[in-house]
């Protein structure tokens, strides 16, 4: 137990006190309890603890008046002086933004403590306030003041999306919702509202002592025992009438797997299922209230060797009320203390009790002292030093000798750690995943767990907590192991007893690597969470080849993937020397983690990975045994049989078309690559090696789900090998990653956020697949005039149906992420996984957690597609008036009209609805299907009616063959239906096949070879319908991902839908000469650029008039348009200025002049472009400089000489010439 998390580390201890000190101090404790006693709540352990945790100032023995009462550790109290006022922004009534560590802004009352009768507490510099949290239980807890914000309402920008507070969860809404009401109350209307006047559970119960014990005892047993027992509280002085029962755990280390700890787990006995106490180092009641936020007291192992004993060492001599110490300190309390201590860190917590008077300094983990491990030493598995070219940093070289010196669990452990180090192992110890060494320290400083007792390093959480902390260390860079029990302890018994030799390292329960979470590898299954957002996130894997020596040009071969989706896109493309066409697709398709084959990158994609991709995952793959070649790729794929489909002479291996069409022609097997697809399919091949190293190719590859990847710009787009959205006849723009950045389509330039995007700005999507839509939409927007004309078509349609689409968006609203849950249920049912992957034989204890949220996934994916049926019904209503053709489209089924895209799901979906009890299968986590449904489970059942049924007419037989009627069946399990007869019968001849079984008074029971085979085809049949029944899930996912084509097709359909009502035209500056005063203060910048000259030089010239000479505010209005400036020159109205600069050798040759800008905005037009020095510094060629210039030249002679001759023409009409016109003629001659 870390010493720093316990109240004895904060206060020094005190010298012994003599025998009348002892009296003193007992008689002032006894006056402080009898001054606090009225209205306080029983404390446990009264104030006995406070006597030896720490001396302080000592209360006095008599008090004029009685001290205040100051509540500490939920009950401990210590009379104490008052302590100053604190100052606060904040008072009892107010209603405030909460937050605390690991839980989101949550809307809270402020109101005083009920037992302290104070909302503030200050610890040092540490203040807090008492709230209660609104909520459908209120909660209440103490919360640091910067940690909490003043609530404004629901309105406010901040609680709205992109605001600092927004939430989408349903329960922070509710409480949205209450705080709104309350909003509306004075403050002693708000105060009736705190109910939550009951000791909170931290103020009840110590996180340290209460709930679970570690003890390990030696045994001379071999095998791992875990047992639980019950222990009365021994604490004496206790003012309460009854106590919790607290529960130990005690484990024999004799053949345990990790020095102690390694608890198997059976998860049919009643006697763990009821062990919800037993935790390591984290909140045992992982399974409610995740979303709460008030934490669960964290209640932790205490690990003690030899006879067991909890009494706490001491150096001191104990006085008799030290025996009282109480056993509870809450974790409200532990972090009130730790304002006191340094931040806390891995180190901090890294103190271990039982150092002596020494146990203050910080330990030396156990694995710190390991030569091998450290940095300096360290090796990969071929023990090849940091330094060596190939060296592997995955993988560690661990010594022979010190793995035979571990414990049988250990070593597995560090097997595991050895070919995995760049992971953080969650390994499975009965219920829990437990971290050790440096994964411990990870998880402390990372996750906020608690170290346990030893010199070990060592934490862990319960396994229903895994979703919230992988996803935790994943999202911070991190990539976790989940490593799995797959045998029972009865199964390593059954395998050790076929065993010939049986060693130390074979009594111990296997355990298997089931998955590998990364930022690019994440599915979000039921042991993973769910999604934090709706848009994707990409694996990419690259293979770069230089074409030319120059290194001018190159060929990229790529493949990424939405492991979400299970969507693969491939390609190959030749690049530039700017590789313009690669930094386009990551901006496109931005990647959380990039693969790569070492040694192969140019410096160029070096450069963007490092500056565009920087905080993307990077791992290079080794060539060949890792990142594969094309051939090895098409092989293996072959090999794994990933794409089986039933062909017509029976199952076969068929590859998706596009991976076919990236084959040679003259190759019918498919396996020699194509002659421009050889880096495509080896990217591929990095991406498959990286997948199967995850565990989770079988479930994504199986889909088929491939489009190749065309770059937009591209002079020749194949139509053969993909349908995708790249082949299709619309000509899209080109928006490179310069221009989404500059334009600020998807990501601000101030905080990287959304916020003010174009993205922002439009995504009003009510379904997460429709916002996806969007975001490619947005890439590369249309540009043909026939595709664009269309969608603006679909939205004057759908403007003249408002009553119809106001329906439509609330059933928008209704929609789950299809596209996701699709995924999810092809994943379940697939058959791939189900036969070899290590999750198919994990041992999981929340197993039916886990098929409830299966089952629930599945029931929302119907209500879904229910919903989505609806839709088409209310738009094919008013479907034919419609002028758009995609809109006809998308909204008219396929069966009715031949251009119609949706598919007809009515008939399946009936079908599902019948095919079993949804609600108890919701309740239950089991699938019982319905007769007709599933053949398997149907002939079980008919062979075990037929089973029973030949029994009972057997037993009919015998009955009179004998001449008895009571005799009857008995016996249960392999022991049924033994013939019970009554003894007086049995005194007579039986026949000889009669086997006598067993007997009781007054009858015997007999067997006979029919009965024992009938009853052998009865278990047979009953194995079978158990068989059914537990792949029953499996087998109906797979069975609804049969016709995954034409759910996807629903949702492709519904996501256009939606995607067409949010597409408007803007214009920025209509907008400011309509809403424009003469008290407004207007911004132009450059208005007209990205037009003709004369077009921008004409809208240009209309909005300056209109601002100075209608609307008359002040403006600032910048241009690049000289022409503009000369037009204004005279008008009073307007005046000219330019951003100062120094021209060094200035002179007809621009190449020779120096600029220096001086960034000060002063009087007067700007005499001249400097858009030459800006070419020059951007390294144009010199040749391209002068070209440019000369034309420049050209360009201004010619608008002298039209100004000239409009002056001449103005001159000859009037009647009299004066000298200012002649001048001026003069003037422009001269600069001809």
């Amino acid at each position: 137990m870390s010493r720093q998390s316990t109240l004895y580390s904060f206060f020094p201890k005190s010298p012994a006190l003599s025998d009348a000190n002892k009296a003193s101090a007992r008689a002032s404790r006894e006056g402080g309890r009898a001054a606090a006693a009225p209205g306080a709540s029983p404390s446990p352990g009264g104030d006995a603890a406070w006597s030896e945790a720490g001396p302080g100032p000592r209360p006095l023995a008599r008090s004029a008046s009685p001290p205040k009462a100051k509540n500490l550790n939920g009950g401990l109290r210590r009379s104490v002086a008052p302590a100053a006022p604190t100052s606060c922004d904040f008072s009892p009534g107010d209603l405030v933004w909460a937050k605390m560590e690991g839980y989101p802004w949550w809307p809270c009352l402020v109101y005083n403590h009920p037992f302290d009768g104070t909302f503030i507490r200050e610890k040092g510099k540490s203040v807090r306030v008492h709230v209660q949290f609104f909520d459908d239980s209120p909660t209440r807890g103490w919360v640091s003041k910067r940690l909490l914000k003043p609530y404004t309402g629901s309105k406010s920008k901040e609680a709205q999306k992109g605001g600092h507070f927004y939430s989408a969860k349903p329960e922070i809404l509710r409480a949205m919702q209450r705080a709104d009401e309350a909003l509306n109350k004075d403050k002693i209307k708000r105060l009736e509202l705190a109910v939550c006047d009951e000791p909170s559970e931290p103020e009840e119960e110590e996180e340290m002592e209460v709930g679970t014990t570690y003890v390990t005892d030696k045994s001379e047993e071999d095998n791992e025992i875990e047992s639980e027992e019950e222990v009365q509280p021994k604490t004496q002085g206790s003012r309460r009438s009854s106590r919790q029962i607290k529960k130990r755990r005690v484990i024999s280390d004799s053949e345990s797997d990790i020095g102690g700890s390694d608890v198997e787990f059976k998860p049919d006995t009643k006697e763990e299922g009821s062990s919800d106490e037993i935790s390591s180092g984290v909140g045992d009641s992982e399974s409610e209230g995740l979303n709460s936020p008030v934490k669960v007291a964290r209640k932790r192992k205490r690990m003690v060797t030899g006879n067991g004993s909890l009494k706490r060492k001491s150096s001191r001599k104990e006085t008799p009320s030290a025996t009282k110490q109480a056993t509870s300190i809450s974790s409200e309390t532990k972090n009130t203390l730790r304002a006191f201590s340094a931040p806390q860190n891995s180190e901090s917590q890294a103190h271990v009790s039982g150092g002596g008077d020494d146990s203050s300094r910080p330990t030396v983990w156990y694995h710190e002292t390991l030569e091998w491990l450290k940095e300096e030493k360290r090796r990969d598995e071929h023990r090849r030093r940091p330094d060596h070219p190939d060296f592997d940093a995955s993988t560690l070289y661990v010594p022979e000798d010190f793995l035979n010196s571990c414990t049988p669990g250990m070593r597995k452990w560090w097997q595991i750690k050895s070919q995995n180090f760049d992971l953080v192992i969650c390994y499975k110890v009965g219920k829990f995943y437990e971290l050790y060494h440096m994964d411990a320290l990870i998880g402390v400083s990372e996750l906020g767990l608690v170290f346990m007792k030893g010199n070990w390093a060592h934490s862990g959480f319960p396994e229903i907590a895994f979703g919230r902390y992988s996803d935790s260390l994943v999202q911070k860079g991190y990539k976790v192991a989940r490593v799995e029990q797959t045998e029972t302890p009865e199964m390593m018994e059954a395998r050790c007893r076929k065993m010939a030799h049986i060693s130390k390292y074979d009594r111990v329960v296997r355990r298997e690597i089931c998955r590998i979470i990364t930022k690019g590898t994440q599915t979000y299954s039921v042991l993973e969470g769910d999604p934090s957002e709706n848009y994707s996130k990409y694996l990419l894997s690259l293979k770069e080849k230089e074409e030319d020596s120059s290194g001018h040009t190159r060929a990229y071969g790529v493949c990424f993937v939405d492991t979400s989706l299970g969507k693969f896109f491939i390609g190959q493309f030749s690049d530039d020397r700017h590789c313009s066409r690669f930094r386009t697709l990551v901006a496109h398709y931005p990647p959380v983690q990039v693969l790569f084959e070492k040694g192969n990158l140019s410096k160029e994609t070096k450069t963007i990975l490092k500056s565009s991709l920087s905080c993307s995952l990077q791992e290079g793959l080794i060539p060949g045994s890792q990142f594969w070649d094309a051939s090895k790729t098409l092989r293996t794929l072959l090999e794994e049989e990933y794409f089986r489909e039933k062909l017509s002479d029976g199952i076969g291996v068929m590859l998706p078309q596009v991976l076919k069409g990236m084959t040679s022609e003259s190759d019918s097997i498919g396996l020699t690559p194509g002659e421009k697809s050889e880096l495509a399919l080896s990217a591929l091949g990095g991406c498959v090696f990286y997948l199967k190293k995850c565990l989770i190719d079988q479930e994504l590859l199986s889909m088929a789900n491939f489009e190749e990847y065309i770059p937009l710009d591209s002079d020749t787009v194949s139509t053969t090998r993909s349908g995708a959205i790249f082949t299709k006849a619309y000509q899209r723009m080109v928006l490179d990653a310069v221009t989404l950045n500059n334009l600020e389509i998807f990501l601000n330039g101030t905080n990287g956020s959304t916020e003010g995007t174009l993205l922002e700005r439009v995504d009003t999507c009510h379904t997460p697949f429709g916002k996806r839509l969007l975001k490619q939409w947005l890439c590369a927007p249309l540009c043909n005039h026939y595709a664009i004309n269309d969608r603006l078509d679909a939205i004057e349609d759908l403007m003249v149906v408002p009553d119809k689409i106001s329906e439509v968006v609330e059933l928008l609203k209704k929609l789950p992420d299809l596209e996701r849950l699709l995924s999810k249920i092809h994943n379940v049912g697939s058959p791939l996984k189900s036969q070899n992957h290590p999750d198919s034989r994990a041992i999981m204890y929340e197993e039916t957690t886990y098929s409830k949220k299966k089952i629930i996934d599945f029931l929302s994916a119907l209500e879904g597609f229910k919903v989505m049926c609806k839709i088409i019904g209310i738009m094919e209503e008013v479907a034919d008036g419609f002028k758009s053709k995609i809109l006809k489209q998308v909204i008219s089924l396929q069966t009715k009209n031949p251009e119609g895209r949706f598919p007809d799901l009515t008939v399946e979906l009936n079908r599902w609805d019948t095919a079993f009890d949804h609600e108890k299968a919701r309740k239950t986590g089991l699938i019982t299907p319905k007769a007709g449904f599933d053949s398997d489970y149907d002939q079980a059942l008919a062979d075990i009616r037929e089973n029973e049924q030949s029994l009972l007419e057997y037993l009919e037989k015998q009955r009179n063959r004998i001449g008895c009627r009571t005799i009857v069946y008995w016996g249960i399990g392999r022991n049924r239906y033994q013939l019970e007869i009554p003894e007086n019968f049995t005194t007579r001849n039986l026949p000889e096949e009669y086997e006598l079984k067993s007997t009781k008074k007054g009858c015997k029971r007999y067997w006979t070879k029919t009965i024992e085979k009938k009853l052998a085809n009865l278990i047979n049949a009953e194995e079978r319908r158990d068989v059914s029944l537990k792949d029953c899930m499996r087998r109906l996912f797979y069975n609804f991902d049969k016709n995954y084509k034409d759910w996807q097709s629903a949702v492709e359909c519904i996501a256009v839908l939606g995607e067409s009502t949010f597409f408007v035209e803007l214009s920025e500056t209509a907008s400011i000469l309509m809403h424009a005063t003469a008290h407004s203060l207007v911004l132009v910048d450059e208005l007209g650029r990205g037009t003709a000259t004369f077009d921008g030089t004409a809208i240009a010239n209309a909005v300056v008039k209109e601002l100075a000479e209608t609307i008359k505010c002040r403006t600032l209005f910048s241009t690049h348009y000289h022409s503009l400036v000369e037009d204004y020159s005279q008008n009073v109205a307007v005046r000219l200025g330019h951003m100062a600069c120094m021209v060094e050798n200035e002179c007809e040759d621009p190449s020779q002049e120096t600029i220096t800008f001086l960034y000060k905005f002063i009087k007067g037009a700007c005499p001249k472009s400097y858009g030459f020095n800006a070419a020059r510094l951007a390294n144009l060629p010199e040749e391209v400089i002068q070209k440019g210039h000369r034309k420049a030249r050209e360009f201004e002679k010619m608008n002298q000489s039209l100004r000239l001759f409009r002056e001449v023409c103005l001159a000859s009409e009037r009647s009299t010439v004066d000298a200012e016109a002649v001048h001026k003629l003069l003037t422009l001659i001269k600069e001809l």
